[in-house]
């Protein structure tokens, strides 16, 4: 491999294409940024009028701030439409809650009681019989163990009582 070809596989892809998504927020950004400096500039233009010719730029000054409640009249019908329509998807959001998750849960629980219903068939029909043969199994087995060394322990006397019996009888 030369290094040419080293440099071109390990350098980084210069031509990432950006989304519309981060063209759209910097135009915002650029936007309100360039809004609000004007608006600052307005501002301290009309202050720097008002504080060296008050007579002569009064009726500009007073252009301006009528140009200025008309803007804040309608920022206020704005912001206000925006809170309607902020309460009207809250409202389609419950709506949505009711008529969605609700048969969901009610789902959820159904099944949760079959479930509960399953097991407790299962373990009175299947598991329980066989708990209880199981049981019964295992003491018969321990009843029987004891009864063949029972068994083994009188054999072994009987054998020894034998053996006892023929020596004296030798």
């Amino acid at each position: 491999m030369t290094e040419a070809e080293a440099d071109i596989s390990t350098a980084a892809p210069t031509n990432i294409p950006t989304s519309g998504g981060h063209k759209i927020t910097r135009l915002i950004k650029v936007t309100s940024i360039i809004g609000i400096l004007l608006i600052l500039l307005l501002l301290v233009a009309a202050l720097v009028a008002a504080l060296t010719a008050a007579d002569t730029w009064a009726p500009f000054v007073q252009i301006f701030r009528d140009v200025f409640l008309l803007l804040l009249l309608l920022e206020s019908v704005l912001v206000i439409a925006a809170l309607t329509i902020l309460l009207l998807q809250a409202a389609g959001f419950l709506i949505m809650l009711r008529s969605e998750v609700k048969p969901i849960l009610d789902n959820a629980r159904e099944t949760t009681r079959l479930s509960k219903a399953t097991a407790q068939f299962v373990n009175n029909n299947a598991l329980d019989p066989l708990i209880q043969i199981k049981s019964f199994l295992a003491g018969l087995l321990a009843f029987l163990r004891e009864l063949i060394r029972l068994r083994a322990v009188v054999v072994a006397d009987e054998a020894d009582a034998d053996e006892t019996h023929e020596i004296k009888a030798v």
